[in-house]
């Protein structure tokens, strides 16, 4: 019991040095614990996400080097933020992703598991950044990851400039975190 106690008084002022709030530490999902950082917040109440949720999104971002006002600005338009969304095609989750695209990351997942925001957001940020490195410039990526690669390439290949406003309204809605 003591060293428990150890333990949480040394995470606090872990977060503290950091500059989080210790008190704001919970658990989320699952039985972990995390820190709620400062932009957290921020985007939460920008977006109109809980706390919960905008700290899984946070956390994968940041884990994924993405800018995260970027991913909450993607989600807003992929999924509203509902993890139970599915689209026309089948995509699925917070950013909706279609299950063979998420078993290119990982052979192993299943179309529920894409309901799973961290699962969802970590494959998604996965396929995003693999976009952004084929074309090799971060509006291609967005574009690409929304229309498919196929269809960009086909776009940019008849010299039409592409017919997506998504990446123009991900980037408006993220403000200036994302210039």
């Amino acid at each position: 019991m003591m060293a428990l106690a150890i333990g949480a008084a040394a995470l606090s002022a872990d977060a503290e040095t950091l500059g989080w709030d210790p008190v704001a530490m919970r658990a989320i999902g699952r039985t972990r614990t995390v820190t709620i950082e400062p932009g957290v917040a921020d985007l939460a109440e920008r977006f109109g996400v809980r706390e919960e949720l905008a700290t899984v999104i946070y956390e994968q971002a940041r884990l994924a080097e993405v800018e995260p006002a970027m991913v909450f600005g993607m989600i807003a338009e992929e999924s509203g933020f509902d993890p139970a969304a599915i689209g026309r095609q089948g995509e699925r989750g917070l950013l909706q992703i279609k299950p063979s695209t998420a078993r290119a990351y990982d052979p192993w997942v299943t179309p529920e598991e894409l309901h799973d925001p961290e699962v969802n957001v970590k494959l998604g940020l996965r396929h995003l950044k693999r976009e952004v490195q084929y074309f090799g410039d971060p509006s291609l990526g967005l574009m690409s990851y929304h229309m498919g690669r196929a269809r960009l390439e086909r776009a940019m290949a008849d010299g039409m400039p592409p017919q997506d406003r998504y990446v123009e309204r991900v980037l408006s809605s993220c403000g200036s975190d994302c210039a």
